[in-house]
């Protein structure tokens, strides 16, 4: 249970620099008027994998017994970030044209759910606390 928290904990960072780095390049892109290309398809992909990956590493936790009723509006935040990220990705993907504003505002609207969901459990998004 120790190496799973650990790892959710962990993993939180990459996460957070996933998606600070989609934040960038989708703002350059916008900026610089550039089409939406591989670059862009590979960081959503990553961000939303890795938000995914996230979450069920989080619902192992509870299954195994780690929960107190604080986690309830953690879980449903972080699982909805990882929806808005998927579901814009997936409808930007199948667009006759693919554009780089609705995967921008997916990662922000993932990236506000993730830091009130880690607010909703009393923590800061770089705060590191004991198991």
């Amino acid at each position: 249970m120790l190496g799973l928290y650990h790892a959710h904990s962990g993993l939180r960072f990459l996460v957070l620099l996933l998606g600070l780095a989609n934040l960038v390049v989708l703002g350059l892109g916008i900026a610089q008027k550039r089409p939406f290309g591989k670059l862009h398809r590979a960081l959503g992909a990553a961000f939303a994998g890795s938000l995914h990956l996230q979450v069920v590493i989080g619902v192992a936790m509870v299954a195994l017994g780690r929960y107190y009723p604080a986690l309830i509006g953690h879980m449903v935040m972080m699982i909805l970030a990882a929806v808005v990220a998927q579901a814009t990705s997936s409808v930007n993907r199948r667009r006759a044209t693919p554009a780089l504003t609705l995967p921008l505002v997916g990662v922000v609207v993932a990236l506000l759910l993730i830091t009130g969901g880690v607010m909703a459990i009393g923590r800061g998004l770089f705060t590191i606390a004991a198991f």
